[in-house]
C-alpha cells in the first residue's frame, strides 16, 4: 500500500522538516523547534512500530498518518504564512499602519496602537520592527511580562541584528536582562550600550 510505504513518507517527513528549518531558521524557535521534534518522534514511533514489532492496523496507521498530518499542516501554514507576508491586504498596507500605529502611540492612544502593532505581527510574525513597537505599547499599558515577550520575539525575529541594542536596553529596563548580560552580549559596558542604541 503506497501510504505506508517508505520512500512517500520520507518524502513527507522531509517537507515537513524543511517548514521547520525554515521557522528555526528565521527566529521562530518554539514552532519550529516543537515541528521537528514532534515529526522526529512520529517517525520513529511509526518506524518501530511497522519495521521492528511488524505493526498492522491501528497500531502503525496512527503514528504514521499523524506524522503525515503534522508535516503536511507544517508545509502548508508555512506557504500560508509567508504568502500573508507577502501578498495580503495588511502586508501591502504595513508602512502606513505601522505610520498609524506610532502616532496613535505617540498620542497615548495605546489602545489602537495595540490593535494596529498586533495585527502587524499576526500578519508577519517575522517582523522585528512591530514587535518592538508592540513590546513599547505593552510596556506602556503597565503589561511587563507581555513586553518582555514580545521584545523576545522580537529578538529572536531581528536575524540582521538591526536592533540588537534597542531590544537590549528595552529588555533591561522591563527588568529581564541585567548590566552584567548587556556587557557579556555587546563587550562593552552596559551605559554605552544603552547611549549607543538611545542614539540611533
Amino acid at each position: 500500500m503506497i501510504v505506508d510505504s517508505f520512500a512517500p513518507n520520507l518524502v513527507v517527513f522531509l517537507a515537513g522538516q524543511v517548514a521547520a528549518w525554515w521557522n528555526l531558521r528565521t527566529g521562530r524557535l518554539f514552532v519550529g523547534g516543537v515541528t521537528s521534534v514532534l515529526l522526529w518522534l512520529l517517525a520513529d514511533w511509526w518506524l518501530l512500530q511497522r519495521y521492528v514489532f511488524g505493526g498492522q492496523g491501528v497500531a502503525a496507521s496512527v503514528p504514521l498518518l499523524s506524522m503525515q498530518f503534522l508535516a503536511l499542516f507544517a508545509v502548508v501554514a508555512q506557504c500560508a504564512a509567508q504568502w500573508r507576508r507577502r501578498r495580503s491586504a495588511t502586508s501591502r498596507q504595513r508602512s502606513r499602519l505601522f505610520g498609524d500605529g506610532l502616532v496613535a502611540f505617540m498620542r497615548s492612544d495605546h489602545a489602537t496602537a495595540f490593535t494596529t502593532f498586533r495585527r502587524l505581527v499576526r500578519n508577519d510574525p517575522w517582523d522585528a520592527a512591530s514587535w518592538l513597537a508592540l513590546g513599547d505599547v505593552c510596556a506602556e499599558l503597565g503589561q511587563a511580562g507581555r513586553a518582555r515577550r514580545c521584545y523576545r520575539r522580537a529578538r529572536g525575529v531581528d536575524l540582521g541584528k538591526d536592533y540588537r541594542d534597542l531590544l537590549l536596553l528595552r529588555l533591561a529596563v522591563a527588568g529581564k536582562a541585567s548590566a552584567e548580560a548587556i556587557t557579556t552580549t555587546t563587550g562593552e559596558p552596559a551605559g554605552s550600550a544603552a547611549t549607543a542604541a538611545v542614539s540611533r
